[in-house]
């Protein structure tokens, strides 16, 4: 790995590790400069520790976040990925490892040495306002094999990845109070993995979360951080608090958080006076200094500092043809009857495009820290048309008065720079016919009403595109008019959409009821293709009527791009969920102490049941499994083997295109082990070419076969007769067989 090869680089120059060179230097240090490390101080980035001009210490500068670096003062200077979320849906590692080059390529150019991501919590609660950011879905296995490919691409290019957020941050109900009481074999079975995988990949640092555990803060909690992550995972990088998660000097610092963000309130004299009380062991200070130093000797950042500046638009068109690959490797047909897809571009004449007013603004992106103000958005609209008729250059901006406001409320908007970058945006989007320029901002309007006298604004119209097939749009919410253009074009494509944000969760799972008024109604009359944008699981209690659901979840700047690629068939869709999507809403039945909490205390009562495990265990069949994708062609798995901790199947393409499929294996455990009946324990996309056939094998290694001993606070091989399950889906596996341990 390119990580790998930087740290043998730095370590064969000096002829010293990391860690010696860390030792030296810290034996040089005054009390106050220690003291200096440890605490945040006010800067251009999230997160500034200050240069050591004196002994050569190099200034760290933090960033979010998770999807790319967030930069509201230079809008438009980074690129808008998709989301952790939605690149689980991938079910590709490698990916993962090009997304994490290209995100640490962008912070570097930012000059920035810290990437305040990847966000890696496995979903506990289907409505969390954060899942979108949190690449493992609701499997702690499927997140362990991403995020070590992830924190390597990213430290690959200098800049030190921050798992978080450590640990069972798991709603935003109460986030900072609330206190999530869990047994630690729940823990270290079902939520610690993505956190020990990164640290197996060499992760530099960790954030710890704003929640209590078992009624002590995550960012002073020994039992967590000094005994399980420090000692039983052995990571050996720093901690950092979330920004305003210490609450303590004394309790923090011996509780094992390294690093106060994004002051000094509690780690600065408050922490100096403690060491000198003997409150706080001097041994503990030079510990936190010393990962800090570490990891920057580690990542280079004393020989070859990140040299970029956070003014620099990082933006390029190898990263936005990247985004857009990534998006569409990630997109999940989870519906697809009677083959309605892909769509032929031959045959079409006109295509009808709905968008319910609820969503009329393009929603790309979740919101808060994991947020990222893109360059431009490709709405659905815009792929739509440019898939089916090349690119468009749409006529000049007819330029109003000045002081005239085309006044419509709740129109979508973007940062801009003039009237005149406003008009090229205008030009770009499909569904922007008019458009105002105000303070910076650019809001889009479908036509020009609502025409207002209105003091130091600058309004103008775009002639709308035309091509040779023509693509009808509607965002209203009138049925009759919706139903009328559905009737005369030769399909119809409904844009369902909803996002979440850090800080609240979801109210429900529910899709905007107007929008599946619409989309019902569109279906009643012509054949119907839902796309779905969203922030993780909802429900689809309507879908009988569309023939085809594509679920993109948040697909970042290149959203509508993406969706054209696999609605007409330039890309075959190989996604798969990553989270279960239920039949209603709190399925798993989770009692008010359990989420969000009675009393600021909730009770991991399920264990290990979450997700597909918990229906696996009740017997009961979700609305869509995780693991579930379609593809444009078919597979078949025969001759199951099993040989020395090896399972082995062969796969066959029986479709007429070539695509790619994921092979998932499943065990189910010894009765005495006391586990799930059904776990994930391998899985592989695998690319055939029609009438194409392979064998994969998953070689099962002792963490696979074990449970988390609390008398010996370790792995134990679980000892008996295992069940391996293979196939497509959670709930499609149809070859199986026994192994004895």
């Amino acid at each position: 790995m390119q990580w790998l090869f930087v740290v043998c680089c730095v370590y064969l120059i000096h002829g010293q590790s990391p860690q010696d060179r860390a030792k030296a230097l810290l034996a040089q240090m005054t009390q106050d400069e220690k003291i200096a490390m440890v605490g945040g101080v006010q800067g251009p980035y999230v997160g500034n520790v200050p240069a050591n001009a004196r002994l050569g210490i190099p200034a760290i500068k933090m960033n979010d976040g998770p999807q790319g670096f967030r930069d509201n003062a230079h809008p438009g200077t980074t690129t808008q990925w998709p989301s952790g979320l939605t690149l689980a849906a991938s079910w590709d590692p490698k990916l993962f490892f090009d997304w994490g080059v290209a995100m640490g390529e962008e912070f570097a150019g930012k000059g920035a040495n810290v990437q305040l991501g990847p966000g890696v919590n496995v979903a506990r609660v289907p409505v969390n306002g954060r899942n979108f950011e949190y690449l493992s879905g609701e499997d702690p296995f499927l997140g362990s094999q991403f995020v070590g490919p992830l924190v390597q691409g990213i430290q690959s290019q200098g800049v030190i990845a921050n798992a978080k957020h450590y640990i069972h941050n798991n709603q935003e109900t109460d986030r900072d109070r609330v206190s999530a009481n869990v047994d630690e074999r729940t823990r270290m079975e079902m939520y610690m993995p993505p956190f020990a995988a990164a640290a197996d990949a060499g992760l530099l640092s960790v954030m710890c979360s704003y929640n209590k555990i078992n009624g002590t803060y995550s960012c002073e909690n020994d039992e967590t951080l000094n005994v399980e992550l420090k000692g039983y995972v052995g990571f050996s990088g720093w901690v950092m608090s979330d920004w305003g998660a210490t609450h303590s000097t004394v309790g923090s610092a011996n509780g094992g958080l390294d690093q106060q963000m994004p002051d000094a309130s509690y780690f600065g004299a408050s922490l100096k006076n403690a060491i000198a009380s003997r409150l706080v062991l001097q041994s503990r200070l030079d510990d936190m200094v010393l990962r800090i130093l570490t990891a920057l000797y580690t990542i280079g950042e004393f020989d070859t500092p990140v040299g970029g500046n956070i003014n620099n638009d990082v933006t390029s068109p190898d990263h936005n043809t990247l985004a857009r690959a990534l998006a569409a490797h990630s997109a999940v047909l989870v519906k697809n009857d009677n083959k309605l897809l892909p769509l032929s571009k031959a045959s079409l004449s006109k295509v009808a495009v709905f968008n319910g007013p609820a969503s009329s603004k393009v929603i790309t992106g979740g919101g808060g820290s994991g947020s990222v103000q893109p360059k431009y958005q490709v709405s659905p609209l815009a792929g739509i048309f440019e898939a089916l008729n090349g690119k468009v250059v749409r006529g000049p901006c007819q330029y109003d008065t000045p002081n005239i406001d085309y006044y419509q409320p709740g129109n979508p908007s973007a940062p801009s720079t003039s009237a005149a970058d406003c008009c090229s945006q205008c030009q770009a989007r499909l569904d922007c016919n008019a458009w105002t320029y105000y303070e910076n901002t650019c809001y889009f309007k479908p036509d020009n009403s609502g025409r207002v006298q209105s003091n130091g604004r600058q309004s103008g119209t775009v002639p709308p595109a035309s091509g040779t097939v023509q693509v009808e749009y509607y965002d209203g919410s009138n049925v009759t008019v919706a139903t009328k253009m559905a009737a005369g074009a030769d399909v119809a494509i409904c844009v369902l959409a909803t996002t979440s944000s850090e800080g609240s969760d979801r109210e429900n799972l529910k899709l905007p009821d107007d929008q599946v008024a619409i989309c019902s109604a569109v279906a009643a009359v012509q054949k119907t293709v839902a796309v779905i944008i969203t922030p993780g699981a909802v429900l689809t209690d309507w879908d009988a009527r569309v023939g085809a659901v594509l679920v993109s979840f948040l697909p970042g700047q290149e959203e509508g791009n993406a969706i054209a690629d696999i609605l007409f068939g330039d890309v075959n869709p190989s996604g798969k969920l990553p989270l279960t999507f239920p039949n209603k809403e709190n399925e798993v039945g989770f009692k008010p102490d359990e989420y969000p909490g009675v009393g600021l205390v909730e009770y991991y009562r399920e264990k290990l049941n979450i997700g597909y495990r918990w229906y696996a265990t009740n017997g009961v069949k979700p609305k869509y499994a995780f693991g579930h994708g379609l593809s444009y062609s078919s597979f078949a798995f025969s001759n199951v083997v099993y040989d020395a901790r090896r399972v082995s199947v062969q796969i066959s393409n029986t479709g007429g295109v070539g695509g790619a499929e994921v092979v998932q294996l499943y065990l189910s455990f010894p009765p005495s082990a006391g586990e799930p009946p059904l776990q994930l324990k391998g899985f592989k996309k695998i690319f055939l070419a029609s009438g194409g056939m392979d064998t994969v094998t998953f070689h099962l290694t002792d963490r696979d076969l074990s449970t988390w001993d609390i008398s010996s606070h370790s792995w134990k091989i679980a000892q008996g007769t295992f069940k391996a399950y293979v196939g497509n889906a959670s709930d499609n596996l149809p070859l199986s067989l026994s192994f004895t341990i």
